[in-house]
């Protein structure tokens, strides 16, 4: 199984990222690719922030990537989980949902993570696989 990171989900979602290529790719070759309900939220504050796609359109893209890959909502366990690693991984700030992400893609027993952040993943996921898209 394979947790995408919410840049992979943005950059295969939108035709004019330009790495659109190599993200689409990833979802697309993926094994069983899946991701949380949390990366929609993100994915949509990107779309509609970062890069000022319109709220419709924004919308219409983070809900459409239900076609491409599972979501699920986190449990509160893994919010118990993350927040208790915290201080033995040196987590701080926003790093707690990258540790959220990766506290998730392990209970789901991912063993891959592809992100175009890998150093955001590295303390958090040293028991996963960190793959960046080519």
């Amino acid at each position: 199984m394979t947790f995408l990171d919410t840049g992979i989900l943005v950059g295969a979602v939108l035709e004019s990222h330009p790495l659109h290529t190599a993200c689409i790719s990833a979802v697309e070759d993926s094994s069983h690719p899946f991701t949380d309900a949390h990366a929609l939220a993100e994915m949509f504050a990107t779309l509609t922030g970062f890069y000022r796609i319109s709220t419709g359109t924004a919308a219409e893209l983070t809900l459409g990537l239900q076609e491409l890959v599972r979501i699920e909502p986190f449990a509160l366990a893994d919010y118990q989980t993350a927040i208790g690693q915290a201080r033995n991984r040196g987590v701080m700030g926003g790093g707690i949902y990258d540790s959220l992400h990766a506290t998730f893609a392990r209970r789901k027993k991912a063993s891959v993570i592809i992100t175009r952040n890998p150093s955001d993943f590295h303390h958090v996921a040293p028991d996963i696989e960190i793959q960046i898209p080519e």
